[in-house]
Formats: structure tokens, C-alpha cells, sequence
């Protein structure tokens, strides 16, 4: 892995997967994940090498898994849902997917061992989440 994880609140999160042209997300634990990496090969002591590298992860908490992410381009929205109801001419549809692949294991251990960077702050609250934008260096 390049560098460690970023955390962001879900709108940053959804908004910065737009930007990275994401095709899907991935859900695992109640966390959503946005990962790209890139296949290396070589030829090492004489033996072909293919190293699988993660160039670039980021997360945010959601809890529950639901299937789809839709991102409302002119209102700046984002809703995550389970079924799709509501689309219109600025939306932008992410399928979400279930998984516990090696790359979200990889990802999951270095959060689990406090290697990631925050830029938002979620605290779960009984009527729903409550998310604080703030910046915090790990």
C-alpha cells in the first residue's frame, strides 16, 4: 500500500469518488471503501514478479449496507439507498458491493490499527449520523 487510508464523512467520500470516475464502491463492515490499484510486473533474480500495489484508499462509516449510492449533480446530494426511486438528468448511480476481498482486509487492518487519516469526524446518534467536518492527522 502507498500511502494510509483516508476517512472522510459520505458526501466528501461519494463527491471524490465522482471525481476519481469510480464504477463501484465496496462494503465491508460497515464501511464504505473506494479503492485503485495498479498491477506491477518485472523480472526479479531472473523470475517474472507481479506485485499488486494499492495506490490509493479511502473510506467513511455508514453502517448498514444498502446497494446503491446516487449523487444529485445540481443539488450537491447524496442519498444511499436500497432501491433506486428517484432519477433525474444530474444523478449519477455508484452500485455498492459486498465484499471482504484482500484489498479491503489490507485496508481494514490498517484502520483497526489507527493507520489512517481522518478529515471528518462521525458519531453515530440515535435518530440517525451526525457528522462534524473536521481535519484530524493520525
Amino acid at each position: 500500500m502507498l500511502d494510509e487510508p483516508e476517512e472522510f464523512s459520505l458526501d466528501e467520500f461519494i463527491r471524490q469518488a465522482i471525481a476519481l470516475e469510480a464504477e463501484r464502491l465496496f462494503y465491508s463492515n460497515g464501511r464504505l471503501f473506494l479503492v485503485d490499484y495498479d498491477t506491477l510486473h518485472g523480472i526479479i533474480d531472473g523470475k517474472f514478479a507481479i506485485v499488486e500495489l494499492i495506490s490509493y484508499a479511502s473510506f467513511c462509516e455508514v453502517g448498514e449496507f444498502r446497494n446503491w449510492i446516487l449523487y444529485y449533480g445540481n443539488d450537491d446530494a447524496v442519498d444511499y439507498v436500497d432501491r433506486i426511486r428517484d432519477i433525474r438528468g444530474d444523478t449519477t448511480i455508484l452500485p455498492v458491493i459486498r465484499t471482504n476481498d484482500r484489498f479491503i482486509r489490507k485496508i481494514e487492518e490498517y484502520i483497526s490499527k489507527g493507520r489512517y487519516r481522518s478529515f471528518s469526524k462521525t458519531e453515530k446518534v440515535e435518530s440517525g449520523i451526525r457528522r462534524e467536518e473536521k481535519i484530524e492527522l493520525r
